[in-house]
């Protein structure tokens, strides 16, 4: 039983390195959209991790590099914070830093988002709706800013 667990996880895992920034752009806003009128504490977990899926993917698939090496850039980079992903993903496509590239204030409040969702989900509690706006509202900032960044606006984004 959990050798087969073990597979499936491994698995998705293999399947996500391999997955072009286009390809997981489409699922995450399949995945926004989908979850559109969740809590403030579970959009603000998907949202940080739209961001650093996209993030991840962009590293892994920057211009220049390999499809054959994708699963070993993908575990390299695998444990990096959404933070570091992002900036690395600005630098590879020819972006200016974070700080400048969506302004100190978005920047700020994103890594301080990334810090909320880890405590969402390791602490089990939430961080209030008041705050949980502000902090989505700045990781869909950096989301479109990634989009915009890699030049992926051509993909389709459902209704």
């Amino acid at each position: 039983m959990f050798e087969e667990l073990e597979d499936a996880l491994n698995q998705l895992r293999r399947v996500y390195a391999q997955s072009k920034p286009a390809a997981r752009l489409a699922a995450i806003r399949l995945r926004l959209a989908s979850g559109k009128e969740d809590s403030g504490p579970t959009r603000l977990i998907t949202t940080v991790s739209a961001v650093e899926a996209l993030a991840r993917s962009l590293v892994v698939h920057a211009p220049g590099r390999p499809a054959s090496t994708a699963h070993f850039r993908y575990q390299q980079v695998r444990q990096q914070t959404a933070l570091q992903l992002v900036e690395e993903a600005l630098r590879l496509y020819g972006a200016k830093p974070a700080a400048e590239h969506f302004g100190e204030e978005t920047c700020r409040c994103f890594d301080l988002a990334s810090q909320y969702r880890d405590l969402v989900v390791h602490e089990c509690t939430y961080p209030g709706h008041d705050k949980s706006q502000q902090l989505i509202a700045a990781c869909e900032r950096v989301l479109e800013g990634l989009v915009s960044a890699a030049g992926l606006l051509r993909v389709v984004t459902p209704p």
